[in-house]
């Protein structure tokens, strides 16, 4: 997936100059005359439009360093990458065929000693043939998976051998876990769930035992410890997820506080930044990570043209360190610190409100040159209580652990005599530079000891 934007940075580098498909290359050469043109993304083109593949995507014609006035607008599908800069790892692709054929291998026989071969002619060579696998839609349809969108997903995968081997070792391991059960059904689950399963169960893929019977796995790569639960999601859509009005707009006072206190924090001698700051509402932005993209990228050359650096340094650690300061000490009463920890239940089991067929999951942890690894976290008593906890009183001594410059802190806090952690990440995950004010927050799993 390519990011497109006039304010693209990467590695603290402003890029907006992309690669173009051939097509559309030969044929911007060919109508300006220039061997090699090179394309950047602009918000509104200047002279003329020389090319439209129907796209909303502009881009300014350059000749070497030199601006031509002569634009073209294109088609997504159309952007290759960023000029001079390596492509990132389509890491969805990845997880995509490693967790598909953690199922198909337990419904397809192959061999250890053959299936790398034998996959690879089965896919070219079968087709529109079902392969057994259902992918349940998040409208409820049910799709049967063919040999044909299979071989579509090993081919976007860079990685491809490496979580093939990965998907029959995750087999290996779910059928090892299921024991003499028969199946029924299974199921890849990268946009729905099956029948009655809450669509907010983490289940990458699960396995029907019975007409009621399901048996989930939340499929991770990881050669390290991996405990649940976790979120992922921005600060906004997670305090809004129970429906607190007041917890909602507590967060929201939170973020454009943040705001405020990193706008006192820019040097007193930056005028033009400090009035372009002043300019600026940040209450009117949309409490999104990604809906600001435009007037941050305007505010981030004005910072640039003043020596300052508006994505890092200059101004978003300010605002993120800050933002972690407030929440940290919002976290820090008692009520507060269990509505959160009632949301992190919501994300990891279920919303309790609503019925939906049992669907218990396993942790499965990925390994390429051995047996993959499950883990059983959703029967683990203490850690559903803790979640689940109600009364301010059982919950005490909570301490905020924060460095003051990290994008992670903790939460520490007793709870029935034992010691509880909960580290916490709040950071930007936006590609191309921080594009919005509602920012990512996610942990690694609570620690109950």
């Amino acid at each position: 997936m390519v990011t497109v934007s006039p304010y693209y940075k990467q590695k603290n580098v402003l890029n907006p100059y992309y690669i173009i498909d051939k097509i559309v290359d030969d044929e911007v050469s060919k109508i300006t005359g220039i061997k090699e043109p090179k394309y950047k993304n602009v918000e509104n083109g200047e002279g003329k439009l020389i090319l439209n593949t129907k796209g909303k995507f502009i881009f300014q014609i350059f000749n070497d360093q030199e601006e031509i006035k002569a634009y073209i607008t294109i088609r997504k599908s159309d952007i290759i990458g960023h000029l001079g800069m390596k492509a990132r790892k389509d890491t969805t692709a990845s997880s995509n065929v490693n967790e598909f054929l953690s199922v198909f291998f337990l419904i397809n026989k192959y061999s250890a000693d053959d299936y790398l071969v034998k996959l690879e002619s089965d896919v070219s060579k079968f087709g529109t043939k079902d392969t057994g696998v259902i992918n349940p839609g998040k409208e409820g349809i049910l799709d049967k998976v063919t040999y044909k969108y299979l071989a579509e997903l090993i081919d976007k995968d860079e990685t491809a051998e490496r979580d093939i081997k990965i998907g029959y070792n995750n087999f290996l391991a779910i059928k090892k876990d299921l024991g003499v059960q028969s199946i029924k059904k299974v199921y890849w689950c990268p946009r729905g769930k099956p029948p009655g399963v809450s669509p907010k169960n983490p289940s990458d893929v699960v396995v029907q035992i019975t007409n009621e019977d399901y048996i989930g796995y939340s499929n991770k790569i990881s050669e390290g410890k991996d405990e649940t639960p976790k979120f992922n999601t921005n600060m906004y859509a997670y305090f809004g997820k129970l429906a607190n009005s007041t917890k909602l707009k507590e967060v929201m006072d939170m973020i454009d506080t943040a705001w405020v206190q990193a706008t006192s924090q820019v040097p007193k001698d930056r005028k033009k930044v400090i009035d372009a700051l002043k300019k600026f509402d940040i209450r009117k932005e949309k409490y999104s990570e990604s809906a600001s993209s435009k007037p941050f990228g305007q505010l981030a050359d004005i910072f640039r043209n003043n020596k300052l650096d508006f994505y890092t340094d200059g101004f978003y650690y300010n605002f993120r360190n800050n933002l972690i300061k407030n929440l940290g000490k919002h976290l820090s009463k008692p009520d507060n610190l269990i509505y959160f920890l009632n949301t992190i239940y919501f994300y990891t089991y279920d919303d309790p409100r609503v019925k939906s067929v049992p669907c218990p999951y396993k942790l499965l942890i990925g390994k390429e040159n051995s047996v993959s690894e499950i883990k059983d976290v959703s029967s683990n008593a203490d850690l559903k209580n803790v979640l689940l906890v109600k009364k301010s009183n059982q919950i005490k001594q909570i301490k905020f652990e924060y460095n003051g410059e990290s994008q992670s802190f903790k939460i520490n806090f007793v709870w029935k005599n034992k010691k509880v952690i909960l580290p916490i990440t709040c950071r930007t995950r936006a590609a191309g530079g921080w594009q919005g004010k509602s920012l990512f927050i996610t942990t690694s799993g609570l620690k109950i000891s």
